[in-house]
């Protein structure tokens, strides 16, 4: 593998060789494929197990969700669990971050069983570890045979993430307990109540009662457990001191029950669970031994329990005691207090406890029902739970033990070196069985099933040392002839010999297990779910250790960044934090790599960028940035609507796109077309694609950039395989569809992506039907820059000079908290050193470069200079934000990005501290930077800051940005929808006066045509019209305003128009910018309901204004100007315009009337509904206020079946019937008066 620094040295020296440089992004992302089913048991790092549907969930709560498409829904988590993990290098178990959880539709499943029962179900190209005694292998589930060793994990340290003394008082407050205290701490309790105020105290800690018999119960030192937890959260008590001040607790439903004290000794607690579980009959403990009754009635006495003696004729003894101990063991211990035998099973709280405690819970349920058999040399366990056996097998691999079940018997074997390890770490308290253990651990070398190494490897390191057979032992040729596997002990003395002086080092097997597969079967689920797991790449799962993908990853292996056998395996484009990989792509990754094409050196700059479409903003962004892009189109589905937003965004900027076609595999092996139907299939997905491409490019490239078959700019293939061919490969590898076809039927992907790579196929396009940056920005500058064409800044841009001035357009910020911002863009001009000192255009600012980079994925390499034509990331400067223009010269500012996506959706955030108020400003700043899609702003009224995003999730994620990222812990308000105001019809000519009644103003207004309002937004136009903006005048008008329109623009404000038609007024053009200040006002908030204002012409038709300008100052201008136009708009019809929303939704034929139902209930139109096998298709638009809530409901309506996206679809006028009580709603929600005013009203000065 190439080091990174390295490449950065080769890439550097091809910055100047401008010809051989391209500007590409990605705009897919491929699927996972490696999953397993829901009812999976992940072994996390804190020792719980929890089902991987459950870990799913619980990352759906707490992640953000990162994509969501018609087959996954993929969630990221900034601070994942942690989970167990091998490390192939060294054979260790470490603990790894589960950066991201997926949720996918399932299918055909391969149940693996091994010979101790461990078991799990996978997708068949999941992979296992396999070992050969000297190195790990991978193998899909599809490849492995009966008789294989899996490697599977045999010891696991786990770390508690928790203080035992608050989790205690946590998993209690869920039942009704109730707590008296120590007298000091109930009087200074009651204290601190009283000082904030009962009242107060009482609607946070226990609104469901009144405020006075919440005091009561404080005054009478008598507190409900749950209200106690709350209160010490509310005053900052740590839980561990009000832990140990609580005297005692009852349980009570209908009556009090007798108190018990809380545990102070631990291990007693748990040793007494353990004898429960053993020997326990509802409330009471059948005494099996007399040792047993005695250390039972000893732990009891410490928790002020005097257990009950109950004896029966014929009957052994029984030991009864309180209803409250019962309730105590059952919230910790899932202790079931209904038939006992058959649901019994390790709580999670159990799992998750301290090892030193689970040991003594093991060992009391061992001294009831554990027995030490001499025969089989094995300590055994019987129990009429499975769950139980289940759970205590995974339990006791924190102990070195690992456990043989058998179902038949019902029971668990320990045996070979797993007793000595019982013995040392658990061990029984019963001095007989004790002793029994121990003798048979002394004389047991090891279990056939559980400590034997495969040594299928050894053979060649034998051989590279030159040593026979015999040399390394007599016995030896038995181990390499497969004829025995060795025992653990054993294949270590084998390595020594074989070893000896060398230095090699061999991998670690002291935490693993090497179990035999005992049965291979398959089975069905509906849904399947993985986990992305950085740098290590598996998880331990159910005590077996399997593996957890794609277009990037395939290119940069072929540059040498890493080996080509990682392709595919190794997710090296993505990622979330800059020290750690992830699986999946939330923001734009950029990497700087050099290919070798046809015998020739390019230097590919390559943004891989997120497919969902909630993440748009980035999309847009990089657009910016490239001049080529990668358009990956899922063969089975097709284009979908989001395939249509990134062609349109790619073309608007001009990036010119080739097609790769993915999943080709799946139309032979899942819909089982014939090579006719796939080449048809092939057709359609060209033919829409293309017409999206003539529909959408400018006119000079709406043929040119037609992608053909014929030419190689389309490359059909398999990402996850690793292969691809297009005519090109076809001619050079003598290979086409008929030879696919048959190597994807055979199940030979492997031999054909040896035969026609993939990054081969794709890099060959690439660079054939891409441009350079020395064609691209002849056509592209005029497009995002209005500057001088002619000046010197111009021509240096329209030829990629390096030696010109330096202009460069950011089009990312990240805020690194140890470099600070670091913005990344595209230099169209000049050559970035470290020290330059620039001009940050728009924030009008000069700043001094402190490094210069290019990107290696998550890694920054410093450089010393990166010239024009490159994508570089610049360090240190503060003030930068994604979409600022950075120059040497003052030069105009580059286009804003081309994007008519607005925020929908808008809620109100405060700290849950102040203290945390000028931090949550800050961070908010940051966002604002890092996510132009995000808009903050100050209500004036009520001092809430608010934020504005394209959606519900949007907005979630945002929030979990500054909670998580930034650690500030916030309030958010209900989400509010965006709406907008318009006009219906025109206005007569109203004329309106100033306070003063000396300024006149005659306006009228018009509705905008909407070809006009469509073409003024794609066009962005904005701001002021000055006299010197003469290139503003032909823009109106090939949008479709009249000429004397366009030269009598006064100002541009939020798709709005101020046009004056006044002829000879006097003093007027004093005014003007009072009068464009009246008319953005208006804009900003209309007279409906505040909202902002779109598609509106404001005519000035005449005014009279006072000579004297101290009587024409703003306080008379801007309401007279501002009124004037809310009289007009009234007068209009001002209507409301609700944001909608373009759905697309995957389910399976059987919801299909579920979800359309679901939709029907929510004003949706239902545009297309369409069948793929199995599988329905719905595309729908919906409005926004309607899917508030709509991802539960859908999950609901179809049992989760669901997978669906939303994309920005603009605004629409709201229901002439809604329109009324919306107003009304939103007038009352930002305090106005209900009813709106007469337009007569605003007349009256």
């Amino acid at each position: 593998m190439a080091r990174k620094e390295d490449v950065a040295q080769i890439a550097q020296k091809m910055m100047y060789q401008q010809n051989n440089i391209r500007n590409i992004g990605t705009v897919a992302h491929i699927d996972h494929g490696k999953c397993v089913a829901p009812e999976t048991r992940m072994q996390l790092a804190d020792g719980s197990t929890i089902e991987a549907e459950i870990v799913y969930d619980k990352a759906s709560l707490l992640g953000k969700k990162a994509l969501e498409d018609g087959e996954k829904i993929v969630y990221a988590m900034e601070n994942g669990f942690d989970i167990f993990s091998l490390n192939k290098n060294t054979g260790k178990v470490e603990i790894k971050k589960i950066s991201h959880a997926w949720k996918l539709k399932g299918g055909r499943l391969l149940k693996i069983r091994l010979r101790n029962k461990f078991e799990i179900a996978t997708t068949p190209e999941h992979k296992y570890l396999l070992f050969d005694g000297v190195d790990f292998i991978e193998k899909t589930a599809s490849e492995l045979h009966v008789g294989e060793r899996i490697v599977a994990g045999r010891k696991v340290e786990p770390i508690p993430a928790y203080n035992l003394k608050e989790k205690i008082l946590r998993l209690l407050a869920s039942e009704p307990f109730y707590a008296i205290l120590e007298r000091n701490i109930a009087e200074n309790l009651k204290k601190e109540i009283l000082k904030k105020g009962i009242e107060k105290v009482s609607s946070i800690v226990a609104p469901e009662i009144k405020a006075k018999s919440f005091y009561h119960g404080c005054y009478r030192n008598r507190y409900k457990l749950g209200h106690l937890v709350r209160l010490i959260e509310l005053l900052d008590i740590s839980p561990e001191k009000i832990y140990d001040s609580i005297e005692r607790i009852c349980y009570r439903t209908c009556k009090n029950s007798s108190s018990v004290k809380l545990p102070q000794t631990f291990e007693d607690l748990y040793y007494l669970a353990g004898l429960f579980v053993g020997d326990g009959s509802h409330n009471r403990f059948v005494v099996g031994k007399k040792e047993l009754e005695n250390r039972f009635i000893s732990i009891c006495g410490t928790l002020g329990i005097k257990p009950i003696h109950r004896e029966y004729a014929g009957k052994t003894k029984e030991l009864a005691v309180t209803k409250s101990l019962m309730l105590l063991l059952h919230c910790l211990f899932d202790y079931p207090l209904k038939k006992k035998s058959h649901n019994v099973r390790i709580s999670e709280f159990l799992a998750s406890s301290p090892s030193n405690l689970v040991s003594r819970f093991i060992s009391g349920y061992f001294d009831c029902d554990g027995t030490v058999e001499k025969s089989r040399k094995a300590v055994s366990l019987s129990s009429a739970s499975w769950q139980m056996l289940k759970d205590l097998q995974l339990l006791l691999m924190r102990f070195g033990c690992t456990s043989i079940l058998n179902s038949k018997k019902m029971a668990i074997y320990i045996t070979g070196e797993s007793i000595r390890n019982f013995n040392e770490n658990i061990g029984f308290s019963l001095v007989e069985k004790q002793q029994r253990a121990m003798s048979i651990g002394k004389n047991i070398d090891g279990s056939t099933v559980c400590d034997c190494v495969p040594c299928d490897g050894i053979r060649k390191l034998r051989e590279s040392m030159h040593l026979s057979k015999a040399a390394v032992s007599h016995h030896y040729y038995k181990y390499e002839n497969a004829v025995y596997a060795p025992v653990r002990g054993t294949y270590k003395n084998l390595m020594k010999m074989i070893l000896k002086e060398s230095r090699i080092a061999t991998k670690s097997i002291d935490e693993l297990a090497f179990i035999e597969i005992e049965n291979i079967e398959e089975i069905e689920r509906e849904t399947v779910y993985d986990f992305t797991v950085p740098e290590n790449h598996n998880f331990l799962a159910e005590g077996i250790f399997i593996h957890n993908t794609t277009l990037s990853d395939n290119l940069v292996a072929a540059a040498g960044l890493i080996s080509k056998e990682l392709a595919g395996k190794q997710q090296f484009m993505d990622y979330y934090e800059l020290e750690q990989e992830r699986g999946i792509t939330i923001n734009a990754a950029n990497v700087s790599m050099v290919h070798n094409v046809n015998g020739e050196d390019y230097l590919i700059n390559l943004i891989d960028t997120p497919g969902h479409v909630d993440f748009g903003g980035e999309v847009i962004r990089a657009m910016r940035a490239v001049d080529g892009v990668i358009l990956v189109v899922d063969s089975v589905e097709g284009v979908m609507p989001q395939t249509e937003t990134v062609i349109r965004q790619a073309l608007r900027e001009k990036v010119k796109p080739v097609l790769f076609i993915n999943k080709v595999d799946r139309l032979v092996n899942e819909l089982q077309l014939t090579e006719q139907q796939m080449q048809e299939r092939f057709i359609k997905t060209i033919t829409q694609v293309n017409a999206l491409i003539k529909r959408s490019a400018a006119d000079e490239f709406k043929e040119k950039w037609q992608v053909r078959v014929q030419d190689g700019s389309v490359t059909f293939g398999s990402a996850y395989n690793n292969w691809a061919l297009n005519s090109d490969t076809i001619a050079e590898n003598k290979m086409g569809f008929k030879e696919v076809y048959e190597y994807c039927k055979n199940g030979k992907q492997k031999e054909l992506a040896q035969k026609t790579k993939l990054h081969s196929a794709v890099l060959g396009m690439v660079v054939k039907h891409l441009p350079s940056p020395l064609v691209s920005q002849k056509y592209r500058i005029p497009t995002i820059w209005t500057g001088d064409l002619q000046s010197e800044e111009g021509k240096a841009m329209m030829n990629c000079d390096p030696k010109g001035p330096i202009a460069m357009m950011v089009n990312d910020v990240a805020v690194d908290p140890h470099a600070g911002d670091v913005a990344t863009g595209r230099i169209y001009s000049g050559t970035i050193r470290r020290g330059t000192l620039v001009k940050l255009i728009g924030m009008q600012k000069d700043v001094s470069v402190q490094q210069v980079c290019l990107y290696m994925g998550p890694e920054r390499i410093t450089v010393d200079e990166i010239p024009a034509g490159n994508i570089a990331a610049i360090v240190g400067i503060r003030e930068v934000y994604a979409g600022e223009t950075i120059s040497t010269s003052k030069i105009k500012e580059f286009e804003s990005f081309m994007t008519t996506v607005e925020p929908v959706m808008t809620v109100s955030v405060e700290p849950k501290s102040t203290k945390d108020l000028p931090k949550l400003i800050e961070v908010i700043r940051q966002i604002t930077k890092e996510d132009p899609n995000v808009k903050a702003a100050l209500n004036q009224e009520t001092g809430e800051h608010l934020l504005s995003g394209m959606g519900e999730l949007h907005l979630e994620i945002t929030q979990y940005r500054i909670e998580t990222d930034h650690k500030v812990p916030i309030q958010v308000s209900t989400p509010i929808v965006v709406y907008k105001e318009t006009i219906a019809k025109s206005s007569a000519t109203l004329e309106g006066k100033s306070p003063n009644k000396h300024n006149k103003f005659k306006l009228r207004v018009e509705p905008m045509e909407e070809e006009i309002r469509i073409k003024l937004i794609e066009a962005r136009l904005q701001g002021k019209v000055r006299e010197k903006d003469k290139e503003i005048v032909p823009k109106l008008m090939d949008i479709g305003f009249s000429r004397d329109e366009a030269k009598s623009a006064w100002a541009i404000h939020n798709n709005n128009i101020l046009i004056d038609e006044s002829r000879g007024v006097q003093n007027l053009n004093e005014v003007k910018e009072l009068v464009v200040q009246g008319f953005m006002d208006a804009m900003n908030e209309g007279p409906l309901a505040k909202e902002r204002c779109i598609g509106i012409k404001v005519y000035i038709d005449d005014a009279n204004l006072h000579e004297d300008a101290i009587h024409r100052g703003p306080a008379q201008v801007l309401p007279a100007v501002t009124r004037t136009i809310y009289a007009c708009m009234l007068s209009a019809d001002a209507l409301l315009l609700e944001p909608k929303q373009l759905l697309t939704i995957n389910v399976p034929q059987d919801y299909m009337g579920s979800a359309a139902k679901e939709l029907g209930a929510r004003r949706t139109q239902i545009n297309e509904m369409r069948t793929e096998g199995d599988t329905a298709l719905i595309i729908a638009k919906a409005p926004v206020k309607e899917l508030i809530g709509f991802s539960a409901a859908i999950r609901s309506a179809t049992q989760g079946r669901a997978v669906w996206t939303a994309e920005y679809a603009g605004y629409e006028k709201l229901p002439r019937e809604l329109q009324a009580q919306v107003v009304k709603e939103t007038r009352q929600r930002k305090g106005m008066d209900i009813e709106v005013k007469p337009y007569q009203f605003f007349l009256e000065s």
